[in-house]
């Protein structure tokens, strides 16, 4: 009983263990076998002993299972890898078909044909166009005709030709083929050659991490096999195939030319521009319903549509039209409220928040104004009942006057400060794609019918507690002027201090007052405690700026007589560069002038002399007027009489009098953009609505609002944009 019970034991153990090995059996995968096949084979001719290599897939290792002949006589297989066979050659062979044989099956490899003519190698094997190859072989040489040299069918320039070698160049579009010499009616065909192009990239632009899409001919299949950089600086490969790469620009790519290394031979493709990443400034609207179009405003997006990406609250939104400054798209609606991101060649930006919702602010006009100026607000789920609109201006009230579904006006209320305009419907509320500025022109003192001062005011300055002053050349005098717009003469102790023709002034941190008297030919110095002293004489000074070193930059006033440097001692020396600059220069913080030179620019250009020296003439606009806005020599002013300020940091804006335009700089870039644009005349008001005649000269105060001597109107002007 227990010898059977053990037996029984026994045979249930082996047929669990037949059971598992035949899972096992079933569970292993076997590799998918590669069938043999012959892709080509080089040389085609040759003596004796010259060693063929047969190129393919699937090939078996074992050389004993291999035999080949040539025209029935047997040929040596003396290598074999799962790709490449190389045969030699026998000895008493004739031209004649190459065969091969591997176990069962039988293979037709080519012609071959038994001669002096022979290709050996071809290296490199590939390559561009221009590229040379160096072909070795025997039976090179001719006494007839010159050798000719065939890839892929395509003539190629023979550079030099020995019995053994030639050198020859890679024609344009070669394409992929066999090498063929041609030499005294006799022809050999070698290895084939693989030419390489890069066709195009996509995109053309980007930054760190952009994906390039390399298009082109004769890239290798593995990504290993690529070495790509971006004017000099290596690149990540992610995709390949034998038409196509897809990279990723690497950190600290630099603009120049995409190239492509293979096997040791480069191709240059096309240039690849870096630029920063984009930029968003104003979305119209903030809020809207399904079907309401989008604009957003910025910079450095793509004029190529599908380089650009808009996505709102990370829902991807289909691009109608693209332009470098503007991105226009239908709101598809569903998306929930969230941020609103671009991205441009994978280099993204992410701007305001968008609600999903019926209320929405597409358009303000005008979009800056004083109290009182009539404001007319466009877009959508507005109440027709004009008491059930809420609109706030930067948190005041305001009263709407009349109201239909898309429209509302009303006036700015009283109290009004820059800041975000919005409307609020019942429970739903709306933000203006830009805030409403308290922007406009009023007149801090005088007028055209007024006698505060007389014709022919000619420089202004602010102290740092917000007193304007005016050099009143008619009068003789220096008025002042408090910020609520109280008029008095300058005085020391007491009594006014009188001058011949006061023209330049200038004011330092101190609030030390520096006054250049043309009649005089001498620049004076009024300090807060009282003296008034001569600071600098010996030339006829006109408009002037101040160094953060104390040292003066003075136009003379004179024809074609240039500018002088008054130090702090008073001592002065000729600037070099300037050549007759009338309206007033400036000095940045890093010591750098800025100037109007009438006599080489005709006031229509801004020169810049370094603070380590060099003058650069010309940096900004061109001598011939005009207006337009744009980068250096590309911007058109049309007479920079009213002069130069700094404004906050790194710009300057500049009084561009015959367009009646306050131009903004930006130094770094230079480019020219335009801040307010006025027409001729005499009026306060937004911009829309005022006038101004002339710009004599110009400041700006420590909160960034403008001042304008308006010569003509016999007014100081106040603009008003922060």
């Amino acid at each position: 009983m227990v010898i059977q019970h053990i037996r029984k034991i026994g045979v249930a153990i082996m047929l669990l263990l037949l059971l598992f090995i035949g899972a096992c059996k079933k569970d292993k995968t076997e590799a998918p076998t590669v069938a043999f096949k012959i892709n080509s084979y080089y040389p085609n001719s040759g003596n004796a002993g010259t060693l063929v290599t047969v190129e393919g897939e699937g090939f078996g290792t074992a050389i004993d299972k291999y035999s080949a002949t040539v025209s029935g006589k047997a040929v040596e297989v003396i290598s074999a890898t799962s790709n490449t066979l190389v045969m030699r050659m026998p000895a008493g062979g004739s031209t004649g078909l190459l065969s091969l044989k591997y176990e069962e099956q039988s293979f037709e490899v080519g012609q071959y044909t038994y001669q002096e003519l022979s290709i050996k190698t071809v290296f490199p094997a590939n390559g561009p166009a221009g590229s040379q190859i160096r072909i070795t072989g025997e039976g090179f040489s001719s006494i007839k005709d010159p050798v000719t040299v065939l890839i892929n069918g395509k003539p190629a320039l023979v550079v030099s030709v020995s019995d053994n070698i030639i050198v020859a160049e890679v024609p344009a579009d070669a394409g992929f083929g066999p090498i063929t010499v041609k030499v005294n009616g006799k022809e050999s065909t070698g290895q084939n050659f693989i030419y390489q192009a890069v066709s195009s990239i996509k995109p053309l632009t980007g930054g760190k991490n952009t994906k390039v899409t390399i298009n082109g001919v004769g890239f290798e299949n593995l990504v290993a096999g690529n070495i790509v950089d971006f004017n000099g600086k290596s690149a990540t490969v992610v995709e390949a195939t034998d038409s196509r790469l897809v990279v990723l620009a690497p950190d600290g790519v630099s603009t120049g030319p995409l190239s492509v290394t293979i096997n040791g031979q480069k191709i240059t493709g096309p240039v690849f521009n870096v630029v920063g990443a984009p930029s968003i400034e104003v979305v119209t609207p903030l809020s809207g319903p399904r079907g309401s179009d989008m604009t957003i405003s910025g910079t450095l997006f793509s004029t190529v549509l599908d380089e650009n990406q808009v996505y709102i609250n990370n829902v991807l939104v289909p691009i109608q039209s693209a332009t470098a400054g503007q991105l226009k798209l239908v709101i598809p609606g569903g998306t929930g409220t969230g941020a609103i991101r671009v991205v441009v060649n994978d280099q993204a930006v992410q701007g305001p928040q968008f609600k999903d919702q019926t209320l929405g602010i597409t358009s303000v006009s005008p979009d800056n104004g004083l109290a009182g100026t009539t404001v007319t607000i466009k877009g959508s789920g507005f109440s027709a009942t004009a008491s059930n609109n809420r609109v706030y201006f930067n948190n005041v009230l305001a009263t709407v006057k009349t109201a239909s579904e898309n429209t509302l006006t009303l006036d700015a209320p009283t109290g009004l400060t820059t800041g975000e305009l919005k409307v609020v419907v019942g429970s739903e509320e709306a933000l203006a794609p830009q805030g409403f500025k308290r922007a406009g022109v009023t007149t801090l003192a005088g007028g055209p019918n007024s006698n505060t001062f007389g014709s022919f005011a000619g420089g202004i300055a602010i102290d740092s507690d917000g007193n304007v002053y005016i050099t009143d050349r008619s009068n003789k005098v220096v008025k002042k002027i408090t910020p609520s717009g109280v008029v008095s003469v300058l005085q020391v102790n007491g009594s006014d201090v009188a001058f011949d023709t006061p023209f330049g002034i200038v004011i330092d941190p101190q609030n030390n007052i520096y006054v250049a008297d043309i009649g005089r030919n001498h620049i004076r110095k009024i300090t807060p405690s009282g003296q008034n002293t001569i600071y600098a004489s010996g030339f006829s000074p006109g408009l002037m700026a101040l160094d953060n070193s104390g040292n003066l930059y003075v136009n003379i006033n004179s024809s074609f007589a240039g500018m002088n440097k008054v130090n702090t001692a008073g001592g002065f020396s000729k600037v070099t560069g300037p050549l007759w600059p009338m309206a007033r220069p400036v000095a940045d913080a890093a010591g750098n002038v800025y100037y109007v030179d009438s006599g080489t620019d005709s006031n229509n250009a801004i020169s810049r002399i370094a603070a380590g020296g060099g003058t650069l003439g010309g940096w900004i606009g061109s001598p011939d007027g005009g207006y337009f806005d744009g980068l250096g020599n590309q911007a058109r002013f049309n007479g920079i009489a009213g002069g130069l300020a700094l404004y906050g940091n790194g710009k300057l804006v500049a009084g561009d009098m015959y367009n009646y335009a306050i131009r903004q700089i930006d130094i770094q870039s230079r480019t020219v953009s335009t801040l307010v644009k006025l027409r001729s005349g005499y009026a306060d008001g937004d911009f829309a609505t005022a006038k101004i005649s002339s710009m004599n000269d110009i400041a700006v105060d420590k909160d960034g609002n403008i001042y304008i001597l308006d010569a003509q109107n016999k007014a100081v002007r106040k603009i008003f944009l922060k």
